[in-house]
């Protein structure tokens, strides 16, 4: 009997896998990610049917926002990886899950770690979604960071 290959379990591992690269080999995998484009082939899948394979690009992009590096951070920006995310926030809003739970914790960490480029981004291109949610506090600490941001900008910008 011809054995038959489960597609989504075969793409689940292999987010798995460069998951788990991002963490132990970040400088090696960079250059690899960015070369061939990875990143926005991994966050077409948060759309998926599939719940677990959409979990898993969420912790990919935690994993790549997690490393703090300004190149991912960057090309997160650049490539509007949040699009797919925000669509799925506003999927499940009003749903205590852990599609929401992933998306929230990764929107609170942006925030507690203060990562300035991720934070004006989403900030100045989903304000939109999170001005609907009051359940936590994390987008409204998210929207004053930037806010806080912005004015530490201009008062540089002042001094020079």
């Amino acid at each position: 009997a011809e054995r038959r290959v489960c597609w989504d379990c075969a793409r689940l591992h292999v987010i798995e896998l460069l998951s788990f690269a991002v963490q132990q080999h970040s400088h090696r995998i960079k250059y690899y990610i960015m070369r061939h484009n990875v990143m926005p082939q991994v966050m077409r899948l948060v759309k998926h049917r599939d719940k677990n394979l959409a979990l898993s690009s969420l912790r990919f992009l935690r994993q790549c926002i997690g490393v703090n590096d300004i190149y991912y951070n960057r090309h997160i920006a650049k490539n509007d990886l949040f699009a797919g995310v925000m669509a799925l926030l506003s999927l499940h809003k009003h749903r205590n899950n852990l599609i929401n739970s992933a998306i929230i914790e990764m929107l609170e960490h942006i925030r507690s770690s203060n990562i300035k480029d991720l934070i004006k981004y989403v900030v100045e291109k989903y304000r939109h979604v999170f001005e609907g949610i009051q359940y936590v506090e994390t987008f409204k600490g998210l929207m004053v960071r930037y806010d806080q941001n912005e004015d530490a900008a201009r008062e540089k910008d002042r001094a020079t």
